[in-house]
């Protein structure tokens, strides 16, 4: 695996900061595996939040930052 790729798409990891399933450090693990690209690689954290994201209430504050990531990275 390549983690350095230059040509690779954008990559945004997203943790939930009291998930126990995957935690936050081994998303920030992988986030500073990636980081070593000139590709674009960003890691959004959102305090207070387990494992299902998109599923929980606050699922919106998820999708609405993860839409604003995309509008301002993809072009």
């Amino acid at each position: 695996m390549n983690t350095a790729n230059p040509s690779r798409g954008p990559l945004l990891f997203i943790s939930g900061q009291d998930d126990h399933t995957v935690p936050d450090v081994v998303t920030r693990a992988a986030f500073k595996l990636y980081a070593g690209s000139s590709a674009v690689t960003e890691l959004q954290q959102f305090p207070g939040r387990g494992h299902s994201l998109a599923l929980d209430g606050g699922w919106s504050e998820i999708a609405d930052a993860t839409l604003t990531w995309l509008a301002n990275t993809v072009k």
